[in-house]
């Protein structure tokens, strides 16, 4: 089995434009080779339904940076905490240690929209949210203190390429490897890769065989299909 886990935003999508076509290439690789791609990202479930209608794909996804694991079949294994409990939790906190937060549940869906270089629709499946609560730093000298507080209420703060992050879970690792587990359980073995850009994608990089960190200044599809044809090239009968 091949399975490549990637993160989407500057990744295999443009962070501007949210472009997969130049990825097409390798893409059509995976398929050809019967991969399975499984988006690992901060996204919400009812984003990466779209993305997989867009691209093609039905295979699983790791959502909201670890929430849940969602199989192909659309079941779920979840891993994280309801988001009103975090949202709470995060106010406390930021109140606690004098930090400025405006989280996705304060932004109407124009901001978020604008924020992201968004539709409006697309804002609207962004801010569908179970999970997990993105969120701005008005107050960046905070971030530290502000880490302590979350930590001390059973959250982790985590970034990635344009919001801070307040999650009651692990992160996104922690459903590769509750996927990794399955799969490596049969008689075959599973070959992997990772492609992620930000700090939050460190640590499911770190459970894979063939991991890519792209530079965030020259990351995206051009360079997600690059790297995929490169690890595709080096392996046998691939």
């Amino acid at each position: 089995m091949l399975a490549v886990f990637t993160d989407l935003d500057n990744c295999l999508l443009d962070h501007d434009t949210y472009s997969f076509e130049p990825a097409l290439p390798a893409l059509a690789r995976l398929r050809a080779a019967g991969a399975k791609v499984v988006f690992v990202t901060s996204k919400t479930r009812a984003e990466v339904e779209f993305w997989h209608r867009k691209i093609g794909l039905t295979h699983p996804s790791i959502v909201e940076n670890g929430g849940a694991v969602i199989r192909a079949d659309g079941a779920s294994f979840v891993l994280g905490r309801a988001r009103a409990e975090i949202v709470a939790a995060l106010r406390d906190a930021a109140a606690a240690t004098a930090a400025q937060v405006r989280g996705f549940s304060e932004m109407p869906l124009a901001e978020i929209a604008a924020r992201c270089n968004m539709t409006p629709e697309r804002a609207r499946l962004s801010a569908a949210r179970q999970y997990s609560e993105p969120f701005v730093l008005l107050t960046p000298d905070r971030e530290s203190a502000l880490r302590d507080a979350l930590a001390a209420r059973g959250l982790t703060l985590t970034r990635g390429g344009r919001f801070h992050h307040a999650l009651a879970h692990a992160g996104k690792h922690a459903g590769v490897a509750w996927l990794l587990d399955q799969w490596t359980a049969g008689p075959s073995p599973c070959v992997t890769i990772g492609i992620g850009d930000a700090p939050n994608d460190e640590g499911f990089l770190r459970l894979v065989r063939y991991p890519v960190r792209l530079q965030p200044a020259s990351a995206g599809p051009v360079a997600w299909n690059q790297a995929v044809l490169a690890i595709l090239d080096s392996l046998p009968q691939s």
